[in-house]
């Protein structure tokens, strides 16, 4: 469902006959499920500590179709058993293993990923049997940079994973923004289909229908399904799950994509607005509709557009709609459900497909689900706009001959990517694969170089990404996170490590992310079944972090302090007004 470079969904068994390594002494060290712009730079950090102090490594990735009845190709899914109208959802999967452990990631989506591991009971990975798993002879999955081709699952590995309840998940926002989504989808945009009917419950929807791509909707979809977090009762099985950790890992922004092929009417594009004031606010128009599609929203563009939204769970469609579409308060603005009724499948709500209301049949406001799929709708569909966190794997150049048919633009002026934009610079930075392994255009001689405007304050459109895991799995979440944040910075840079980087002096240090967004209450919370309280809070002030001769300042954002939702809050560093630590005050935006 999700991008996952240099992987086919059927591939050839023929490697089954290759040499298979034992496995018999290692252990399960973190088994994670989630962000699908976070997977390329956890496969690395994990490749990183499977082969710490000269283990051989061994690794295997697949990319899983539907899961709906009747594929073939559901190699690799999450599987909720708490209803028996939660499908399982399909997701790609990467496995790293040596002597020192086993690692393992699938790329579902962030809410996807939050549910699974908050569900009580808590999902497990399903697996298709060994013996179906597909390997490719010729896979080198462009985060191992050993050079070697993927390797066939042992029998120790397969059973490890198999069944085995996830450890982690990966997400782009906090869980009480990952559960507003979904309940907002379920009661509010009508997605809802299966009812709690329990004694003394309030009656709302459990178990949604499908949301399907308008693009791929056999095989990119999104089913709602609720759950509860920080201590509340399961809405399923009426059980409190253990304490949950969130993990800070950095942020990311998201970046708005225009199509150029050619006669493309969003080829020259370079920029697109964002106001508080909904009137004034041209991507909102542009994405709700309202503003009829008309190239008067876009900078550049010479004739009608096609906007491209994603899904209402996703943490990627969140965070734009509560950063760019509707910042301040959101009951004055223009969402991007606006005029979507929702609905079983079948409609021009699901899968997606509504004319602008002045422009008819020739331009339409539709939806991709997961980042493959939103990536590959602009390069394909010409006068499209859309939009993604950014990444080297899933949003990327092309090559330094052949670039793909998109380009970036900026946001209110400012650059997501770049210290300054010009109409060169709108070319996605692209990543050239060197001895097998990926050496990234924006590296610099120096840390801290990357992303200088979400740094700095001035680009509003970002999220900081986490890790969420339990007493149980912190240390080798945490220690898989510590990796992840160090390769960022000197190999591939997808995000801002949120703890400082030490360097060769304080100077040429990175400080890593010094912004964070107030937390609070989203406003549907308290109407889920089950109640739960939450007591927003930013987290701990402050820590340092020593490099030997020079300490690095860092916040502490994370652990069982941190609660309260933050995609949309009003940020707060540097370059703001607000206090440059977590505070008491929660101004942030409610939903």
């Amino acid at each position: 469902m999700k991008l996952l470079k240099g992987i086919t969904g059927v591939l050839a068994l023929a490697a089954f006959a290759t040499f298979v390594p034992s496995s018999s002494a290692q252990t399960l060290k973190v088994l994670t499920v989630g962000s699908s712009a976070q997977f390329g730079p956890f496969a690395a950090a994990a490749y990183d500590l499977a082969a710490a102090g000269g283990a051989t490594e061994y690794h295997y990735t697949v990319k899983s179709g539907s899961c709906l009845s009747g594929s073939t190709t559901c190699y690799a899914s999450v599987a909720d058993s708490r209803n028996s109208s939660i499908q399982n959802g399909p997701g790609n999967l990467w496995v790293i293993w040596s002597t020192n452990g086993i690692w393992a990631y699938l790329s579902v989506d962030s809410t996807v990923g939050v549910r699974a591991f908050s569900a009580v009971p808590r999902a497990t990975l399903a697996l298709a049997a060994l013996s179906s798993l597909p390997v490719s002879s010729t896979t080198n999955y462009d985060y191992w940079k050993d050079g070697t081709n993927d390797t066939a699952l042992t029998t120790t590995v397969y059973d490890a994973l198999s069944g085995t309840k996830f450890t982690a998940a990966n997400t782009d926002i906090r869980p009480e923004d990952a559960l507003f989504a979904t309940n907002r989808a379920l009661n509010t945009l009508g997605y809802g289909d299966v009812k709690d009917t329990r004694s003394g419950h309030s009656g709302q929807y459990l178990v949604g229908y499908d949301i399907e791509s308008y693009f791929n909707p056999t095989t990119d979809y999104a089913q709602p399904v609720s759950f509860a977090i920080g201590g509340g009762a399961d809405p399923f099985s009426d059980t409190v799950g253990p304490a949950e950790i969130t993990i800070p890992v950095g942020a990311a922004p998201i970046i708005f994509l225009a199509n150029t092929l050619s006669g493309s009417t969003v080829a020259s594009a370079t920029n697109i607005n964002s106001n508080a004031v909904a009137a004034d606010n041209n991507a909102a128009l542009l994405f709700s509709g309202l503003g009829d599609c008309a190239d008067s929203l876009v900078t550049g563009a010479t004739g009608l557009i096609n906007p491209i939204l994603r899904e209402p769970t996703s943490g990627t469609m969140n965070t734009t709609e509560y950063t760019v579409f509707l910042p301040g308060d959101p009951s004055t603005g223009y969402s991007q459900e606006t005029g979507i009724t929702g609905g079983a499948p079948g409609t021009s709500s699901n899968p997606l497909h509504l004319p602008c209301p002045s422009t008819s049949t020739t331009n339409y406001r539709e939806r991709a689900v997961g980042t493959g799929d939103e990536v590959n709708a602009v390069i394909a569909t010409t006068d499209s706009i859309g939009y993604a966190f950014f990444s080297y794997e899933s949003v990327n150049g092309g090559s330094s001959t052949s670039k793909k048919t998109y380009k970036y633009i900026t946001l209110n002026g400012i650059d997501p990517i770049n210290t300054s934009y010009s109409v060169t610079s709108g070319i996605l930075p692209y990543c050239p694969v060197v001895d097998n392994y990926y050496n990234c255009s924006l590296i610099t001689s120096t840390l801290g170089a990357s992303f200088p405007n979400l740094r700095n304050g001035d680009y509003k459109a970002w999220s900081i990404y986490r890790v969420i895991t339990d007493s149980t799995g912190e240390t080798n979440a945490q220690a898989l996170v510590t990796e992840a944040e160090k390769l960022v910075d000197t190999n591939f840079p997808d995000f801002v490590p949120f703890s400082p980087i030490c360097g060769a002096t304080k100077a040429t240090s990175d400080p890593g992310l010094k912004l964070y967004r107030e937390h609070f209450v989203p406003s549907t919370i308290e109407t889920i079944p089950d109640t739960i309280t939450i007591t927003p809070d930013d987290g701990a002030l402050g820590a340092t972090v020593s490099c030997g001769t020079f300490t690095l300042l860092s916040y502490t954002l994370g652990g069982t302090d941190e609660a309260g939702g933050d995609v949309g809050g009003t940020p707060v560093g540097p370059n703001t007004t607000q206090p440059t630590y977590p505070g008491t005050t929660e101004t942030g935006n409610p939903h």
